[in-house]
């Protein structure tokens, strides 16, 4: 079903006046809790499901402008340094790309000679660039023959849990992605919310009422209630 936007409202039911180049018609628009559509696609360690690749693990799918570029090989090869980490936290990488599967190959044999390291996650071909702009990795202003950087976290029960979005000149942050995948994970185990610049290990928000008997189920310690709306804990381990 396709949405069209002609007359959008703003908080006070006022018409917002954008202008007609930004009106359009969209299939999907990826938003945190949506159910991730299955698809199939052909990469670097051959033909894939993607439900069926990821059962009972998460998932960090994103998008890349193009192989043997200069941004891009940092980002591959950054992402593949943190392999232990990716493996320790039950995440499996996805890359996608309009670039070709031989183009990609040959790529990852340079990455490894200049960085040290294999590139050990499937690297997808999305050469009509059909995925990519139905997951909405495509914006025109940015770039219109090529993907910007888009990073999704996706946990096992296929719902979107994050989703970043970078410009095609700025390289991404990996232990921002994975920092936000701890804060996540941490969420699902707790219901505990994390504060600005939180850290595994630092003092995290008990954002509920809870009984303190489930504080310390849950942290090995007692809250501190800083204000009505405040309460703060610090984990144990």
């Amino acid at each position: 079903m396709s949405i069209q936007f002609f007359a959008p409202r703003g908080a006070d039911n006022q018409i917002v006046k954008l202008p007609s180049t930004l009106r359009r018609t969209v299939r999907w628009l990826p938003q945190i809790g949506d159910i991730f559509p299955d698809f199939n696609v052909e990469t670097t360690a051959g033909p894939l499901n993607f439900w069926k690749w990821a059962e009972g693990h998460w998932v960090h799918l994103f998008s890349h402008p193009a192989a043997n570029t200069p941004v891009c090989t940092t980002e591959i090869a950054s992402i593949a340094s943190y392999s232990a980490a990716w493996k320790t936290a039950n995440v499996k990488n996805l890359a996608l790309t309009g670039s070709t599967i031989e183009e990609q190959e040959q790529w990852h044999d340079d990455i490894a000679r200049l960085f040290n390291v294999d590139v050990d996650f499937p690297c997808a071909q999305d050469t009509g660039l059909r995925l990519s702009k139905l997951f909405g990795m495509m914006h025109e202003k940015e770039a219109d023959t090529y993907p910007i950087r888009k990073s999704f976290l996706i946990d096992p029960s296929m719902r979107l849990r994050m989703i970043f979005e970078y410009p095609v000149f700025i390289g991404r942050r990996t232990d921002e992605i994975l920092r936000v995948l701890q804060a996540l994970q941490m969420r699902d185990r707790t219901g505990a919310a994390t504060p600005s610049d939180w850290e595994e290990g630092d003092i995290t928000l008990i954002p509920d009422d809870r009984p303190e008997a489930h504080v310390w189920r849950d942290f090995g310690a007692n809250s501190t209630r800083l204000s009505p709306y405040l309460r703060v804990v610090q984990p144990t381990d």
